[in-house]
C-alpha cells in the first residue's frame, strides 16, 4: 500500500466525499503539491549536491593546502637536509684537509727523521770504512815492513851463508892445494928414492955379476925406467 505525505491524503480523502468538480480541484492542488514538493526535492538535491561540492571542494582545498604544507615541510625538511649535509662536508672536508695536513706534517717529520738517520748511518758506515781502510793500510804497511825485515834477514843470513861457505871453500880449496903439493912433494921424494935404490941394486948386480946380462925384466920393471909423472888425481898447482 502506497503511503502518502498527510497533506496528500487528506486531499485524496476530499477527492473521494466531494463531487467531481472538487475532485479536479483536489487533483490540481495535489499535482501543485507534487510539483512543489519535486521543486523542494530538487531544491533539496541542488543544495546538498552544492554542499557536497562545496565540502568536496574545501577537501581539495585542505587537501592541497596539506599537500602544499606537506610538499613546503618536505622542501624546508630537504633544505635543511641539504643544508646539514653542506655543513657535514664543509666540516669533514675541513676535517680530511686537517688531517691530510697532519698526515703531510708526519710525513715530512718522518722523511726528515728517516733522512737524518740515513746521514748519520752514512756517517758511521764512512767512518767505519776510513777506519778498515786505515787499520787495512796500517796492517798492509807493517805486513811490508815485516816482509821487508825478514826479507833482510833471510838476505842477511843468506850473505852470512855465502860467505862461510865461500871461507869454508877457500879453506878447503886452500887445504886441498895444501894437500895436493905435499903428495907431489912426497911423490917426488918417492920417485927419487925409487931411483936411487933402483941405482944402487944395479949397481951391486954388476958387480956381483960381472959380463952377465940381467935377466929378462917384466915390463912392470920398465915402468920405473925413464921419468915418473905425478899422479893425476893430484890436482895441478
Amino acid at each position: 500500500m502506497t503511503r502518502y505525505p498527510p497533506h496528500m491524503a487528506e486531499a485524496e480523502e476530499q477527492a473521494q466525499v466531494e463531487p467531481v468538480p472538487q475532485v479536479q480541484r483536489a487533483t490540481q492542488i495535489a499535482s501543485e503539491r507534487v510539483a512543489s514538493i519535486v521543486a523542494a526535492a530538487e531544491q533539496a538535491a541542488q543544495e546538498m549536491r552544492e554542499e557536497t561540492e562545496r565540502r568536496a571542494r574545501e577537501r581539495i582545498a585542505e587537501a592541497d593546502r596539506a599537500s602544499t604544507n606537506r610538499v613546503e615541510a618536505a622542501e624546508a625538511e630537504a633544505r635543511d637536509i641539504l643544508n646539514t649535509a653542506r655543513e657535514e662536508s664543509v666540516e669533514l672536508r675541513q676535517q680530511a684537509q686537517a688531517d691530510a695536513e697532519r698526515t703531510l706534517s708526519e710525513a715530512r717529520a718522518e722523511r726528515l727523521q728517516l733522512e737524518e738517520t740515513i746521514q748519520q748511518v752514512r756517517t758511521a758506515a764512512e767512518e767505519e770504512a776510513r777506519r778498515v781502510r786505515d787499520s787495512a793500510a796500517a796492517d798492509a804497511e807493517e805486513t811490508r815492513r815485516i816482509a821487508a825485515d825478514q826479507v833482510r834477514d833471510v838476505v842477511h843470513e843468506a850473505r852470512v851463508a855465502a860467505r862461510d861457505v865461500l871461507t869454508e871453500g877457500t879453506e878447503l880449496s886452500d887445504e886441498l892445494r895444501q894437500l895436493s903439493d905435499s903428495l907431489r912433494v912426497n911423490a917426488e921424494r918417492l920417485i927419487a928414492d925409487v931411483r936411487v935404490a933402483h941405482a944402487r941394486l944395479t949397481g951391486q948386480l954388476d958387480q956381483a955379476f960381472p959380463g952377465q946380462r940381467p935377466p929378462t925384466r917384466d915390463a912392470r920393471d920398465d915402468d920405473f925406467g925413464g921419468e915418473l909423472d905425478v899422479p893425476e888425481f893430484v890436482p895441478p898447482r
